[in-house]
């Protein structure tokens, strides 16, 4: 797309599209110009020109989504926040995420995509984004690390968001990508080398940052230096993690640094478990029983302490003065950091809890119950752990195989069903807690669309700068599909509330609302455009993303 200037004569300004070119054989380039039309004085649009014959070759491009997306992409100020950081490549940063948001097909093919959609014209692309361009792209944004860092930034100072949310994925190659992709626990379950990614969302998982790293890291290391880096990115809200960071080291460390967190605990350390067997008496006191989202619980609210002893962490609580070196203990815990402990009972996790044990143990006792194995040890042996915690067998003199209930078992899951434990930092109180617990499950959702939507399961590369180049571009159109999914569930939900009447957009997924404003076309070529017709669905859409209602007939592209 070429740059447009204007001419004046007679007191009525002109629009020209002036494109140069290169001639073989000729030193200077050639310029082409073309006359668009006529300039508004009042509007200052230019009015098309009335084109007196058809040309001899008219494309049709895919409009509407474009349209859309463009829109977005400026109410978040994205692409200026790629100008700032990377210069020279943002707007191919651009329009390969727009066609990634359109069609996630693989980078060989994106330029199908913005082939067949106006987002060259409407992003003033120069060239093509051909398998070699996008090669180039990938790897020179891969080496960016600064560049990259620079456009996080930007974004972390745009969120106004209280929350910070902070998981990892895998992502599973079949190439060794120079050491950067090992064998490691999968999440995916696949029998592969993988990268992890290290995600921050805000709290609606709009993404804020990440990092590739290698695959073997578990969730605890990665700790350290994320808080460091979004440190360096200016990130200040509250850090919301999942149980896989929790460990006394990691809370230690955030201590340390005055971080306002929230994170489940794993409820594996023996201070922790107490705490849960004192909640159960706890609980009976009626200023238990809170309130959160139209929502029934019941809550214990303690203080626990950490320490560090010959570099190992712990935690520690209160004891009573009857309890075994209580003294020592609790001396201790005077000493220690401190940070916030709520042990909430859920009525209904805890009949999902009661329903899911009784659905697995019901099902293997009719499997194996009365049955005659060769070997009932290696039988056995084979059950999920989930299942021989509650179930133990025996043999008879017939050589029969019966199943036997672990009372204590039964026992332990009846008074911990429906109990959970979230650990804070000094100062949270109920409200804040569970704000912060309910957003928690964002960037998963966030990695949800990345593996699934986006295609980004696979590396499909064996050079690390090209990976993260990729990730990169899938991480910027995976800002724009998080952002439009959240317009879409708002929108519903007002519906639901009886807020906005239902129309043709309420229910429709992302992929379903693309593919119908996709049938808004563009048709004709250089300097002579012009819309289908536009359908009732398509209008409501536009309308829903704050567009004007788009008009069929004569139109500027860019």
């Amino acid at each position: 797309m070429g740059s447009i200037y204007y001419i004046e004569r007679n007191g009525q300004k002109y629009a020209y599209e002036s494109t140069s070119r290169r001639v073989p054989g000729r030193k200077n380039p050639v310029t082409d110009k073309v006359y668009l039309g006529k300039v508004d004085p009042e509007t200052g649009k230019i009015i098309p020109k009335e084109s007196r014959s058809r040309p001899a070759e008219e494309y049709a491009k895919h409009y509407g989504s474009v349209a859309v997306l463009d829109a977005v992409q400026k109410d978040l100020h994205l692409l200026g926040d790629l100008n700032e950081a990377l210069p020279g490549l943002a707007q191919n940063i651009m329009g390969a995420a727009m066609s990634q948001v359109i069609d996630p097909t693989c980078f060989d093919n994106i330029h199908y995509v913005v082939d067949g959609s106006v987002i060259k014209e409407r992003l003033k692309l120069r060239g093509s984004l051909s398998p070699a361009v996008m090669s180039d792209l990938s790897s020179e944004v891969g080496r960016s690390f600064g560049c990259m860092d620079d456009f996080f930034s930007l974004r972390v100072k745009r969120s106004v968001d209280p929350f910070v949310t902070l998981d990892l994925t895998s992502v599973s190659s079949y190439s060794w990508m120079d050491g950067w992709s090992e064998w490691g626990h999968n999440r995916d379950g696949e029998d592969l080398r993988q990268t992890e990614i290290a995600m921050v969302t805000d709290g609606e998982g709009i993404p804020l940052a990440f990092m590739m790293l290698p695959g073997s890291i578990a969730d605890s290391a990665v700790l350290d230096d994320t808080v460091e880096k979004l440190r360096e990115l200016g990130c200040c809200g509250r850090l919301v993690m999942d149980r896989g960071f929790e460990t006394a080291a990691n809370i230690f460390g955030l201590l340390e640094r005055d971080l306002e967190f929230t994170v489940p605990s794993n409820a594996k350390a023996e201070p922790i478990k107490k705490l849960m067997s004192q909640a159960v008496s706890d609980m009976k006191q009626s200023s238990a029983f809170r309130r959160h989202e139209g929502h029934s619980y019941k809550v214990a609210e303690y203080e626990a302490g950490v320490v560090s002893i010959d570099g190992s962490c712990e935690y520690v609580v209160r004891v009573p003065q009857s309890h075994k070196d209580s003294k020592t203990v609790n001396d201790l815990f005077e000493t220690s950091r401190k940070l916030k402990v709520f042990v909430v009972y859920n009525p209904k996790k805890a009949a999902d809890d009661i329903e899911t044990v009784m659905g697995a143990v019901s099902n293997t006792e009719l499997k194996l119950e009365g049955t005659s194995p060769r070997d009932p040890d290696k039988v056995y042996s084979k059950l999920p752990a989930f299942i021989r915690r509650y179930l133990d067998y025996s043999v008879d003199n017939d050589g029969v195989m019966h199943m036997e209930r672990k009372q204590n078992a039964f026992t332990f899951a009846d008074n911990r069903a429906g109990m959970f434990v979230m650990l804070a930092s000094p100062g949270t109180d109920w409200d804040t807690m569970m704000s912060s617990y309910d957003v928690r499950d964002w960037v998963e959702k966030a990695f949800d669309v990345y593996k699934n939507d986006l295609d980004g399961s696979r590396s499909r590369t064996g050079d690390p700068d090209r990976a993260r180049g990729r990730l990169f571009i899938k991480f910027v159109a995976l800002i724009m599909r998080i952002h439009m999914q959240n317009v879409l569930r708002k929108h519903d939900e007002a519906v639901l509330k009886g807020d906005l009447k239902k129309d043709s957009v309420n229910g429709k997924t992302l992929d379903e609302v693309l593919k119908s404003l996709n049938t808004l076309m563009a048709i004709g070529s250089t300097g002579d455009w012009r819309l289908t017709a536009v359908t009732k669905n398509v209008r409501e859409i536009f309308a829903l993303f704050g567009l004007g209602e788009p008009k069929s007939g004569k139109i500027i592209l860019s």
